[in-house]
């Protein structure tokens, strides 16, 4: 009897969904804008292979350092956009995939950054590329569908990320090499 009554009990909550990250929306809405040009597009080919590299800040060109706020939007943006590009029927390619896989007593990986494992000359036709620039109060997201042999724009997109999103936690940070409180 007490059983039945907790399942019963279980079935009149109201059910918690699951809560999309703000990232996980940026890259639905970014990936959305790139098909739809990719699409368009007159050399879109059907069987052009897509890999996606991080984020770099526009200023330097250079990746986000872990104590930077923007490494973590650096990191979960390029990341996020493999399910939404994937799920729009964009072939992609992750170049940082092994020629086999690793065992270890902790478990088995697949990609790496080791160099000596990667093939240095994937199999791509297009590169996802983005970049990052500093706003007031957020940051502008950039990016870019490169036709790696000619380096033509094949499509593009931006995104402004208000600071609140990705500052959430933090006190402090390094910015231009200035300490930056948060408000």
């Amino acid at each position: 009897m007490r059983v039945l009554a907790i399942l019963v009990g279980l079935m009149i909550l109201p059910a918690q969904a699951h809560s999309i990250s703000p990232y996980d929306e940026i890259a639905d809405r970014l990936s959305q804008q790139l098909v739809q040009q990719l699409n368009d597009h007159p050399a879109r080919h059907e069987h052009a292979q897509l890999g996606i590299t991080r984020w770099v800040m526009s200023d330097t060109l250079a990746l986000p350092q872990p104590e930077n706020a923007l490494y973590s939007v650096s990191h979960e943006l390029s990341e996020a956009l493999y399910s939404h590009l994937a799920e729009r029927k964009v072939k992609l390619i992750d170049f940082r995939a092994q020629n086999g896989v690793t065992l270890t007593s902790a478990g088995a990986t697949m990609l790496t950054n080791d160099k000596q494992q990667l093939n240095l000359n994937p199999n791509l036709d297009w590169v996802l590329v983005g970049t990052m620039s500093r706003e007031e109060d957020g940051v502008m997201l950039s990016v870019r569908v490169l036709d790696r042999r000619s380096q033509s724009v094949l499509a593009a997109a931006n995104h402004y990320v208000p600071k609140h999103l990705y500052w959430t936690n933090k006190g402090a940070e390094i910015v231009n090499g200035h300490l930056q409180r948060s408000r």
